[in-house]
């Protein structure tokens, strides 16, 4: 079979009976993902590191852990194209009074690329993630190139 006649991997089936011929849909993001089972593994690894993390883990002291995975799972499903309805605050809402600066919304989305990386998520999945975090990056910190402001200073004593 030439590749040209190959079927396209990232179209599936979604109808067919007598009456009704086959109709192609493209695939999900969630589906080339590997669905709910591989999007649960990813989730659970990634919300470890960023609990166990050095640099950013001290901002999830307070938070529920497992919590947090089930809100992370339906967020990153939804965003992905699956069926999942998120169930958490506004992203706004949700990380105003935690100051998230941009170096640290930076750390996390390493984790997330490291995560992705180690789960051998396809590119086109791996990408649309990445671009999706980042376009919220406005939405969860306030100084999101981190640029200092002349006028102040972290000096005792300093103006």
């Amino acid at each position: 079979m030439l590749a040209s006649e190959r079927p396209n991997p990232s179209l599936v089936p979604i109808a067919r009976n007598r009456a009704t011929p086959l109709i192609m849909q493209e695939s999900s993001l969630f589906e080339r993902l590997g669905g709910e089972p591989v999007l649960r593994a990813i989730i659970e690894r990634f919300v470890d590191r960023l609990f166990d993390d050095l640099m950013i883990g001290y901002l999830f002291r307070a938070a529920d852990r497992e919590r947090v995975k089930a809100k992370e799972f339906e967020f990153a499903a939804q965003h992905l194209g699956a069926p999942v309805a998120y169930t958490g605050r506004v992203i706004k809402e949700a990380h105003r009074a935690h100051r998230i600066t941009g170096g640290q919304f930076m750390r996390r989305l390493q984790i997330l690329k490291e995560t992705l990386a180690a789960f051998r998520v396809p590119p086109e999945v791996s990408d649309a993630w990445v671009a999706h975090t980042l376009s919220l990056q406005a939405e969860i910190t306030d100084n999101a190139l981190d640029q200092c402001d002349p006028g102040h200073s972290n000096r005792s004593g300093s103006a």
